[in-house]
């Protein structure tokens, strides 16, 4: 039996689920029951993603430690498999404790493969977006996204991940493999991402969750 395994994006959870998540965990469902339909044996994945700025303060806001307030929006957003009718086989929370176990593994072998290194760095940082922001990205020394925030300066040593070491060999096999992310713009847009070498720190805002 073939197998398919898809996934929505972990939503974060410092606000109430909304109708654009909905719109995709529906659209994901439509694709895991047309899977089924062909006879394949699907794994369907959803959850929240319970780390970031965002979320810990809104649990500020609520008076709440963070695994608290976690608990509570999670308990939401596990509520649309009802009301959407949805047929996802697997609910992940990143701060369940075989997903922490998980990570911690997957640090250890980039750490031991020499994936992993520190270094000190100063950015402006939005935290609607969770993104670094450079200069040309804003307006009014603001973010255009979130203009009600404003930009924070971190200065920090932290962790990276050396991504430039795998550069060459991801190029080449997107070259080899045009058709393996689909649909073919995103291909281009992960493809002029890895060329550019935009942003080592893959590894920047995880480390005080799971260290």
């Amino acid at each position: 039996m073939k197998r398919f395994y898809i996934t929505t994006t972990l939503p974060y959870i410092n606000a109430l689920p909304h109708v654009g998540f909905a719109l995709e965990i529906v659209q994901a469902d439509v694709i895991a029951r047309y899977q089924r339909n062909l006879a394949k044996e699907v794994f369907f994945n959803t959850g929240t993603d319970e780390h970031g700025l965002k979320v810990y303060q809104e649990a500020l806001k609520e008076k709440k430690t963070s695994i608290i307030y976690c608990d509570k929006y999670t308990a939401k957003y596990k509520l649309l498999k009802e009301k959407l009718n949805l047929s996802y086989n697997s609910f992940v929370r990143t701060t369940d404790r075989y997903h922490i176990k998980a990570v911690q593994e997957f640090w250890r072998k980039c750490e031991a493969n020499g994936d992993i290194y520190k270094k000190n760095y100063k950015i402006k940082y939005c935290v609607g977006c969770e993104l670094e922001k450079t200069d040309s990205e804003l307006v009014n020394g603001r973010c255009p996204v979130h203009p009600n925030r404003e930009i924070e300066i971190i200065e920090e040593e932290n962790y990276f991940f050396r991504f430039s070491k795998y550069q060459k060999a991801l190029l080449d096999f997107y070259d080899a493999n045009p058709n393996f992310v689909v649909p073919n713009h995103r291909q281009k847009e992960i493809y002029n991402f890895v060329k550019k070498l935009f942003f080592e720190a893959f590894f920047t805002r995880w480390t005080h969750i799971y260290s």
